[in-house]
């Protein structure tokens, strides 16, 4: 059996998400509701939720807001896609000790996905990370080779300036944010973000 090293961090990040939809009445994560929301409008299903899409597809980054943006698609056990713009000033911060962004991505109004990036990249750090979180389910990527999620992380740009790369994760585990069960996921996202 494999033990997810980054249990507790889906946990605190699905506390967090958990805490967001609720002062967001009606949030939509940009596309078609969730078998999970569905099924608390009456529908029954004993599988895990899944969403069917996340509106707007996988692709270049670069576009959907100012400050350029995300775009994700997740497969397997759960699917959802979809594009967020990068949230800058003060929201998203350069860490010159660490040598990388701790970048958010999401909606100004706080509805729907969000992402949290980590590019730190400085010997010593934890590596490459990716969070996303929708109110169905919570999933944590990174960077480490022993973390056995066939994650690879690009930097294309990783410097005060922005930052500009791209993941893909053949065996990620996300969590349903309900029921915690666990979801087998591929990942694969790409950013490209300024201040």
């Amino acid at each position: 059996m494999r033990h997810l090293r980054p249990f507790p961090m889906l946990i605190a990040v699905a506390i967090i998400g958990a805490a967001c939809a609720s002062s967001s009445p009606g949030a939509s994560s940009g596309g078609d509701q969730s078998q999970a929301a569905q099924e608390s409008q009456g529908g029954e299903s004993s599988e895990p939720a899944a969403s069917t899409g996340g509106g707007g597809g996988g692709g270049g980054g670069g576009g959907g807001g100012a400050n350029g943006s995300i775009t994700y698609e997740i497969t397997g056990d759960y699917e959802a896609s979809g594009e967020l713009p990068f949230l800058a000033g003060g929201i998203s911060l350069w860490v010159d000790s660490a040598g990388g962004w701790v970048a958010n991505f999401g909606n100004t109004s706080g509805e729907g996905a969000v992402i949290l990036l980590n590019t730190q990249a400085a010997e010593g750090t934890s590596g490459q990370g990716l969070t996303y979180g929708d109110g169905s389910v919570i999933l944590t990527v990174i960077s480490d080779p022993g973390g056995g999620m066939g994650c690879t992380f690009t930097l294309d740009k990783n410097d005060p300036d922005g930052l500009k790369g791209h993941v893909e994760c053949t065996n990620a585990i996300g969590a349903d944010a309900t029921t915690g069960a666990q979801l087998q996921v591929q990942v694969t996202a790409e950013w490209d973000a300024h201040p």
